[in-house]
């Protein structure tokens, strides 16, 4: 008894430990916050009652991670200066972190001292997975902080102020006030939004800078991003006003699959007549804001610059017009050249931005014939088409011809259209239909007068040239019959 008893005891105390060791390598897990514990904020093992202990306990590179509820470091005192920073919440609906005043002072409108400067002097400073919560005034924003990153956010508000040197916008989501934008960009000399959401009713993100301007280029980076838009047109979705850049300028580099979805009916994203495009523009005001100092990449190609497109169809993503397709043609008439290709001259026109080109065509002849000499099956079909176009169809069903049948053309039809080329239809000679007094059939053919005929012929029934042969046969046959009988009998009575 006793034995089974230390057994059973070694075995709790074993499961014991093992429940303390998988606790304490839960706990280390940056993302992860203790159940029922009264602090709110952790570094590694080490839990402190506010955020502002944990952070000024922090070491440059710690991770500080965050449980529910809502968070802030403004007028809090914490140190920041000089160190790197990651803070980890639960989740944009569980952890919530304030940025700057609840309630801006009124009085300071129009000044950046709304704004919040908790990380004045940081380096690099990173949130994931919370809510920044922001306001509607203007000159929000972290203040003097080196570098930002935001990641698996979401961001409520418009702000101006992020990293110094760089800000990162990573799977992001901003909810912007309404008719207003999400974020200016006043202080990060590169900006970049990565895979990010807006939730926008006109205005997205302003490109503009005023105390920054004229000290360096500015560039912001656009990538694999949704903007929903929810009222009618006002901006492109990066509006530009370099009017203040001086020898400097903004480079806004656009890649990937970005989309714009307009979640109300009848509304639009501004569509920028000098651009050509709803991502970037001027507002309607080029006059002023476009002074050649915007150099716009599409997917790596030069889009803008010095003021005007670098070209309207530089790639498949820019412009508008471009994309879909949304041009006014005239052309002339075809003219055959001397070396038989023909040639035509086009002239389109953009309906979104009034680009206009024109230029020479080149096309070939497609005709299709019956190729029948005696008599015309159908009329000849040719038609001039552009080079490169698809082959165009024969027009109609497929041609028919009394006592043929139609198997195709001759050559193969082409897909598209590389040379002069003539299609001549083929035809295969049908059977002749078969008398219903012919056919084949198992009669015999007949003599009448010396000729063959086909007329099914009765077998002849009075013909006994070979009866006394067959009585003959007949009569053998039934001796040797009963002779065999006879002597069989004979033979068993003998023995």
């Amino acid at each position: 008894m006793k034995e089974r008893f230390g057994k059973l005891l070694g075995v709790l105390v074993c499961s014991m430990v093992l429940v303390g060791t998988l606790a304490v390598a839960a706990f280390a897990d940056d993302d992860v916050v203790p159940v029922g514990s009264a602090d709110v904020a952790w570094i590694g093992e080490t839990g402190y009652e506010t955020l502002e202990a944990a952070v000024t306990a922090a070491k440059s590179g710690d991770t500080i991670v965050l449980g529910e509820g809502k968070y802030t470091l403004y007028k809090k005192g914490a140190d920041t200066k000089g160190k790197n920073l990651t803070f980890v919440g639960k989740g944009a609906d569980k952890t919530e972190w304030g940025i700057g005043a609840t309630m801006p002072d009124p009085d300071k409108f129009g000044t950046e001292y709304n704004g919040d400067y908790s990380f004045d002097g940081a380096g690099t400073i990173t949130f994931k997975n919370m809510t920044l919560q922001s306001s509607t005034a203007n000159y929000l924003g972290f203040i003097r902080a080196d570098r930002t990153i935001t990641e698996n956010c979401t961001i409520n508000g418009k702000t101006f102020y992020w990293g110094y040197t760089s800000a990162m916008f990573k799977n992001t989501t901003f909810n912007a006030p309404k008719g207003d934008y999400a974020l200016w960009t006043c202080s990060s000399p590169e900006m970049t939004f990565d895979g990010c959401t807006f939730n926008t009713s006109g205005k997205t993100v302003n490109v503009y800078t005023d105390f920054g301007a004229g000290k360096n280029d500015i560039t912001v980076n656009f990538s694999n991003c949704t903007v929903n838009n929810s009222a009618e047109k006002n901006k492109s979705v990066l509006n530009i006003n370099d009017q203040y850049m001086g020898n400097f300028k903004y480079r806004l580099n656009i890649s990937g699959t970005n989309t714009i979805n307009n979640t109300a009916e009848g509304v639009d994203i501004f569509r920028d007549s000098v651009t050509c495009s709803r991502w970037f523009g001027f507002g309607g005001k080029a006059s002023s804001n476009n002074t050649g100092r915007s150099v716009v990449t599409v997917d790596g190609h030069d889009a803008f610059k010095d003021g005007k497109m670098v070209g309207h169809e530089v790639c498949d993503n820019y412009t508008d017009g471009y994309k879909d397709n949304a041009y006014e043609r005239s052309t002339s008439d075809w003219e055959k050249t001397d070396t038989d290709k023909y040639v035509r001259r086009v002239k389109k026109v953009c309906n979104y931005c009034g680009y206009s080109e024109t230029y020479d065509e080149e096309g070939y002849s497609v005709t299709y014939t019956d190729g029948v000499d005696d008599k015309e099956i159908f009329k000849d079909q040719t038609q001039i088409v552009p080079a490169g176009d698809g082959t165009p169809k024969f027009d109609g069903e497929d041609p028919s011809r009394e006592g043929y049948k139609f198997t195709g053309w001759s050559p193969a039809v082409e897909e598209t259209v590389t040379k002069n080329v003539t299609y001549t239809a083929t035809w295969e000679k049908e059977a002749d239909p078969t008398d219903p007094d012919n056919g084949d059939d198992d009669t015999t053919p007949s003599k009448t007068n010396g000729k063959t005929t086909g007329k099914k012929v009765a077998p002849n029934t009075g013909d006994d040239s070979n009866l006394s042969l067959w009585a003959a046969l007949l009569f053998i046959s039934g001796g040797v019959a009963i002779g065999t009988t006879v002597a069989r009998k004979k033979k068993k009575y003998t023995k």
